[in-house]
């Protein structure tokens, strides 16, 4: 057997021990990856589907993929079905979707709360969606606070995710219809055919407004709508371009004392400011309002110009001068710093 001199062990040790030190450098200073996992869940008590996204630090050394609803709609990075990296449990955010949308449009956002320290939740809500959507729930707004409690108590019940996150620090956030399911959760009660009369008697009517009108069912089952859907689990409320507030009753809105922030587009068509995100502002004496010079869609995906245009129409309209990527870097700035305030421990 052929020596190797002691001076060459050495050369090698130290060779070996550069290499691991660089390759840990390398993991150390690698991006975080977010990692999604996907769950089917089915309310029995409501025969309703309540599937949900959990969003997440994946483990190190995951490969992210380029994720998009469409390939005229601006991409993000994350992996799917990735393993959770091992870490202390952290605050907890769900995030409700608009109509017409589903979490992926918002994966601008959720992805920089991952990064920012957050675990993120997030349920689909049947009927209000992209892929599906109903009259009757457009008028039955009140099964997605449901579905977002619902979500929530299975997220919880599971240990594995239980033990991911702080179960005392959760807030919430919405768009759209989402912040109307936030001032839900937060104790607004609402009564549908107080909301309708407000809509018929409105003088210049917004996108929801003129579409309840035109859908009115009187077969619609309502009285469910009335009670409370408060969730004390949550501690603070984040709201982007909400709506249908004109149905919540002034005492209920007056009692909420939860933080809550609304993000008001001023050229929103889709629900005017005046009947929605002003009107909450006003009327939750914790709340706070934040002006942006844009429209309803801004906080969906950046889309590619022209095309997004003429395939999507308003989805992928914003006001001449508006930003949508800047705006999007501005709101998320302004949300993790919300949360990170509001939910500290």
């Amino acid at each position: 057997m052929q020596r190797i001199p002691f001076s060459r062990h050495l050369v090698s040790l130290a060779a070996g021990a550069l290499s691991l030190l660089a390759n840990s450098e390398s993991l150390a200073q690698s991006p975080m990856v977010v990692g999604i996992q996907k769950i089917a869940m089915k309310d029995a008590s409501r025969d309703r589907n309540v599937n949900f996204e959990v969003w997440f630090e994946a483990v190190a050394g995951t490969q992210a993929q380029s994720i998009s609803i469409a390939p005229i709609l601006q991409a993000f990075s994350a992996a799917q079905n990735a393993t959770p990296a091992p870490v202390a449990p952290k605050p907890l955010l769900i995030l409700s979707h608009g109509n017409f949308a589903n979490p992926t449009a918002y994966g601008w956002l959720i992805t920089d709360l991952v990064k920012a320290g957050f675990v993120v939740l997030t349920p689909t809500h049947p009927g209000t969606m992209f892929q599906d959507l109903r009259p009757e729930y457009r008028a039955r707004l009140w099964e997605r606070s449901s579905d977002v409690s619902f979500a929530l108590t299975q997220f919880l019940a599971d240990p594995a995710w239980a033990a991911r996150v702080d179960a005392k620090r959760i807030g919430f956030i919405g768009h759209s219809f989402g912040g109307w399911t936030g001032v839900s959760l937060a104790g607004g009660l609402y009564d549908y055919k107080q909301q309708l009369s407000y809509c018929e008697t409105m003088p210049k009517k917004d996108q929801y407004c003129a579409g309840l009108i035109k859908d009115y069912n009187p077969q619609t089952a309502i009285e469910d709508g009335k009670r409370s859907f408060k969730d004390e689990r949550f501690k603070a409320f984040y709201a982007l371009a909400s709506g249908v507030a004109a149905g919540f009753s002034a005492p209920s809105l007056a009692s909420i004392s939860a933080p809550m922030v609304f993000e008001t587009a001023k050229y929103d068509t889709v629900l005017a400011p005046e009947g929605g995100s002003s009107l909450f502002a006003k009327s939750i004496p914790s709340a706070k309002e934040i002006m942006r010079d844009t429209g309803h869609f801004v906080y969906g995906p950046v889309c590619t110009p022209v095309l997004g245009k003429l395939a999507l129409g308003q989805v992928c309209e914003d006001p001449e001068g508006s930003d949508r990527k800047a705006l999007h870097v501005q709101a998320s700035a302004d949300i993790v710093q919300f949360f990170r305030k509001q939910l500290a421990q």
